[in-house]
């Protein structure tokens, strides 16, 4: 095996390492893939009770003023002002609650690509060469830094199917 082959078998067999020995392997991938998000979900958990007791304060103060707009104790306008006021608020209330729901989805296809991915890794345990097959189910990508001389190394990054974001731009990516 020559090069770029046996850096990428290494790189293969160090993830196989991880996942194997590492309890907390699926959770570092999961932060890997979540970035920022993870800490989102903690706080978007908390706003979801939140906007759910708000949303049905507003449904009840609602129907408390149909009541005593009914009862002639609440004059048209002010019952009209305030409905307008609290059905806003409602619908604001929705959308940032979809927002979340979407954002929780995506939480959870994430956690089955990691699971997905740790499984791929262990059906190639043991690998001693670097097979197409492999490479298919496993990497999404590989970049090479720009030549910049003999004495320059040059760094080789690897980018894994669904742990890594895909490449987006790749005539980009293939100009550097």
């Amino acid at each position: 095996m020559h090069g770029i082959e046996s850096i990428v078998l290494a790189d293969i067999q160090r993830q196989i390492d991880f996942v194997l020995n590492d309890d907390e392997a699926k959770t570092k991938y999961l932060a890997h893939k979540q970035g920022s998000f993870a800490v989102k979900n903690a706080e978007d958990k908390k706003r979801q009770q939140e906007i759910h007791k708000r949303i049905d304060d507003l449904d009840k103060l609602m129907q408390k003023l149909y009541e005593d707009r009914v009862l002639g104790n609440m004059p048209d306008k002010v019952c009209a002002d305030l409905l307008t006021k609290y059905q806003q608020e409602k619908e604001n209330l929705l959308s940032e609650l979809n927002d979340i729901t979407r954002r929780t989805e995506m939480a959870c296809e994430d956690e089955q690509d990691v699971e997905e991915y740790i499984r791929r890794l262990k059906s190639y345990a043991g690998a001693e060469t670097l097979t197409r097959q492999m490479c298919m189910d496993l990497i999404e990508y590989i970049t090479i830094d720009k030549y910049q001389g003999k004495k320059v190394p040059r760094d080789i990054h690897i980018y894994y199917k669904l742990i890594d974001k895909p490449l987006t731009d790749r005539k980009n990516a293939l100009a550097k």
